[in-house]
């Protein structure tokens, strides 16, 4: 085999790991931040319900 064959052979190779290296990546990392943006929602959704069950404690009890 020729040495540009075989420096073609290793270039394609290795930039197909990459890529699939890179899809790994990009998928861990939209899971996390699914996850986290979860998360968030729960928080402000959980804060809204505190701020109004707050400003109806304090209209009920004056």
């Amino acid at each position: 085999m020729k040495t540009s064959t075989k420096n073609l052979l290793i270039g394609i190779v290795v930039v197909i790991v990459a890529v699939f290296l890179a899809s790994v990546i990009v998928n861990v990392a939209l899971a996390f931040l699914a996850a986290a943006f979860k998360l968030a929602l729960i928080a402000f959704v959980a804060l809204v319900l505190i701020a109004i069950g707050w400003a109806w404690l304090k209209r009920t009890r004056d």
